[in-house]
């Protein structure tokens, strides 16, 4: 059993040992924004959307079938918890820019740049300085991942690609140690918990976690891992120099290397001992698309339902490549390097020759010219020339946008089968690596079969050469006027 958290929605898929979903149930949950820039979730809230979909799921299915339990969470939640795993304050989580001034400070003080207000060592410092009654409470301060394990075990437990404190590879352990120190966080670190393996198996489930899941007790719970490694692994590109992109809430471009020194990304996860994660990322992917189908086709969403993508597709068809000169930019929640946290988004060049078609595509091109920017910023730093890419998450099921993908990036796509339950085969991955059946992540490159291909057009190079050399001047030419705006948070 697999449970896949995203940022506002969930997939509970239950697996066979062949890797086929048999059977699956979504589930979402709130995201609150109480102040801008701000972003927080109830935790208690997920765990019972993880329960709903679990027993769902297993109202037709047989409990004693189920042989191991992986969570898959985004990374960077801020969870503070007492010593009865009571939730003291909602958790921060990734999208939450609060801390621009203790980020400021950390990055002044360590000597290098740490990171926005976004990153996870400034909210921490936020929260110890802005709640200090409930950081002196806290027992542990975890993440969401932790949490849902100890929701099902009754164990604070971490994994290396969220944990920020401690790390099996010295070069990342001595920086991690450098910002703790430079934070003031070295007499905390009794609150964070222990680490193993995502592969291990860290506890069973308890008799009230059984229940709550429609489960047995006693299956074995992995240690599981963040979205981002668990789609890294789902989509067959967990060897070294692999690449994927994913198109989720947020959006990404990942390659894998042996460290994080050999690529010069904006972010960067451990996946295991030998190997991490490169990270160009976007953040908002289909959030800005869902955005601007909530803003722009709200009756029909009403009228249509499930159809409505189908309804949408056909739209932004109609529209030449390009969208009319139409340029809009994706970043509605700011952007990382080499954008603006600062920025957001905008609709250049709006005419009166322009409808809602036009400015629907424009918001689903502008998140393709970001990906050509990080995938040339990689291919500069590698000398890598790719040929083809993998592409996976929900946005990978609109034919139209991945012809417009290859179009942009003037290369092949390719879209795995079942794409938008890429976190939930890298779980289990991670669950038959664990229980014995599978030797190691290098075992399952190149296992995911490819469902379908979009090669590019060249009749539509020429447009889109010259729209992105426009987009690319879009951010430096506004970066005072959107810090102007922006600033303050």
């Amino acid at each position: 059993m697999t449970y896949d958290c995203g940022t506002t929605s969930l997939k509970a898929a239950l697996i066979d040992l062949e890797g086929t979903v048999v059977a699956e149930a979504n589930e979402t949950y709130a995201l609150r924004q109480p102040q801008p820039g701000w972003a927080e979730q109830d935790p208690a809230e997920l765990w019972e959307a993880v329960c709903r979909a679990s027993r769902r799921l297993m109202s037709h299915s047989a409990a004693e079938d189920v042989v191991a339990c992986v969570f898959v969470a985004p990374w960077k939640n801020i969870i503070p918890v007492d010593a009865d795993g009571v939730v003291l304050h909602d958790s921060i989580i990734w999208l939450d820019s609060r801390a621009i001034e203790q980020a400021a400070r950390l990055n002044e003080a360590v000597g290098e740049f740490v990171g926005t207000g976004q990153e996870y060592w400034p909210r921490l410092l936020w929260l110890k300085e802005n709640e200090p009654e409930i950081w002196h409470r806290a027992d542990k301060i975890i993440g969401l991942n932790t949490y849902l394990k100890w929701r099902a075990t009754g164990r604070f437990v971490t994994e290396p690609s969220d944990d920020f404190i401690r790390s099996p590879k010295p070069e990342v352990a001595d920086l991690y140690t450098r910002i703790i120190k430079a934070a003031g966080l070295v007499e905390d670190l009794g609150k964070f918990p222990e680490q193993t393996r995502s592969t291990d198996i860290v506890g069973s489930l308890t008799a009230a976690a059984a229940r709550d899941l429609g489960l047995r007790e006693g299956v074995p719970v992995l240690g599981g891992f963040g979205d981002l490694p668990a789609i890294t692994a789902g989509v067959g590109r967990s060897g070294f120099n692999d690449v994927h992109i994913y198109f989720g809430t947020s959006s990404w471009l990942v390659s894998v290397v042996p460290d994080r020194s050999s690529l010069d990304a904006p972010l960067n996860f451990s996946f295991d001992a030998d190997r991490e994660g490169a990270v160009f990322a976007l953040q908002t992917g289909c959030l800005a698309y869902d955005w601007a189908t909530e803003q722009l086709y709200r009756a029909e969403k009403g009228v249509l339902g499930d159809s409505l993508h189908d309804f949408l597709a056909k739209e932004v068809a109609s529209v030449e490549p390009g969208s009319l000169d139409l340029v809009a930019t994706h970043w509605l929640a700011g952007e990382l390097p080499p954008l603006s946290k600062n920025a957001k988004g905008i609709f250049l060049n709006l005419t009166t020759s322009h409808d809602r078609r036009h400015m629907l595509r424009a918001v689903m091109e502008s998140i393709c010219y970001t990906h050509r920017m990080n995938l040339e910023r990689f291919s500069r730093s590698t000398g890598a020339q790719l040929e083809s890419i993998r592409v996976v998450g929900g946005g990978a099921t609109s034919g139209v946008w991945m012809q417009m993908l290859a179009d942009v990036l003037q290369m092949r796509i390719e879209v795995p089968r079942a794409p938008r339950y890429t976190g939930a085969l890298g779980a289990y991955y991670c669950a038959m690596i664990g229980l014995g059946q599978i030797a190691d992540y290098d075992s399952i490159v190149d296992e995911v079969p490819i469902e379908r291909v979009f090669t590019p057009n060249p009749e539509n190079e020429a447009v889109y050469d010259r729209l992105y050399d426009v987009y690319r001047q879009l951010s430096p030419a506004l970066r005072d006027v959107f810090d102007q705006l922006n600033g303050k948070y």
